[in-house]
């Protein structure tokens, strides 16, 4: 079914009020569907996040944009931006496009899943999975017990088994990487940071004004203060910042990955390497490292 806007019309898409609806968005994602979130700038212009893919520093700069300075929500920009979200089906975004200029960032996708390792990879290990469905039971034994049995079909239903806290994190990392689309369906939180970009970008790269990548973040956001006015912290945060040796869980790299774990991670993601190149044909070359060409 075909969507008709007008300029004037208010935005389409369901913005996410609270967890519940957040949750029912990643579920439909996670059954195949393309959903793109978008926030919007101005009248006439809008930015789509993407999970791990400079989001946190798009979504604090957008908060600031809109003269926020409260030090939680910028601590928190994921939650704060929520319910301005707007995620649009295929449908509406094509719809949107002709009144809005959008932009997004691309990333190289296994550059962008080890990037997830460092940051969610823990999060399939048992500990960490016990804790959240204890967490999510609000103490109730019975519910935990419940949702335990629920998770343990589930995940004998998809083939895999969670990891132990002592694994070493470079065997998680490969062994995740060969049963990536069966874990997506185990997990909301990794899958909502290792689906594939066009699940979020949408399967058409002529609704977009400019695809960005992850190198132009720091000039885009500097002229967003530029033209705004708006004085910006455009130092960008992201797990890699974070480092430390004593933690091996962020500290992987993707030399790490074994040749089996790259090509299966090249076969999962050829999609977004596909989106790339057809956008490059339509939008004209992406600037990958704009500092590097100036000099």
């Amino acid at each position: 079914m075909s969507v008709r806007l007008q300029a004037s019309d208010p935005l389409p898409g369901v913005c996410a009020q609270g967890l519940p609806q957040w949750s029912a968005i990643q579920l439909h994602l996670q059954s195949g569907a393309s959903l793109t979130p978008l926030l919007p700038l101005g009248d006439d212009a809008g930015i789509v996040w993407i999970p791990k893919n400079g989001c946190s520093t798009i979504k604090r700069a957008w908060l600031q944009l809109q003269h926020c300075a409260e030090p939680s929500l910028l601590d928190d920009p994921h939650r704060a931006v929520l319910r301005h979200t707007h995620w649009l089906n295929r449908e509406e975004l094509e719809a949107l496009a002709p009144y809005r200029s959008l932009m997004a960032i691309w990333r190289d996708p296994i550059d962008r899943f080890v990037s997830a390792c460092r940051s969610h990879l823990r999060e399939l290990t048992s500990p960490a999975v016990h804790e959240k469905l204890r967490r999510y039971s609000n103490g109730d034994d019975t519910l935990y017990q419940q949702a335990v049995e629920q998770h343990h079909q589930l995940f004998i239903r998809h083939g895999v088994t969670s990891f132990a806290e002592d694994r070493d994190p470079m065997e998680v990392m490969n062994a995740v990487a060969l049963a990536l689309p069966q874990w997506i369906q185990c997990h909301i939180d990794w899958s909502h940071h290792t689906l594939p970009q066009v699940a979020y970008l949408g399967g058409d790269p002529g609704v977009y004004h400019s695809l960005l990548g992850m190198e132009q973040i720091t000039p885009l956001l500097q002229h967003w203060q530029q033209v705004s006015g708006v004085v910006i912290n455009v130092t960008p945060r992201h797990v890699s910042s974070e480092l430390t040796d004593d933690d091996p869980w962020r500290c992987l790299q993707r030399d790490q990955l074994s040749p089996d774990a790259l090509q299966a991670l090249q076969q999962f993601y050829a999609a977004d390497w596909a989106f790339l190149e057809l956008a490059q044909q339509m939008l004209g070359p992406m600037q990958l490292e704009p500092a590097r060409q100036a000099a």
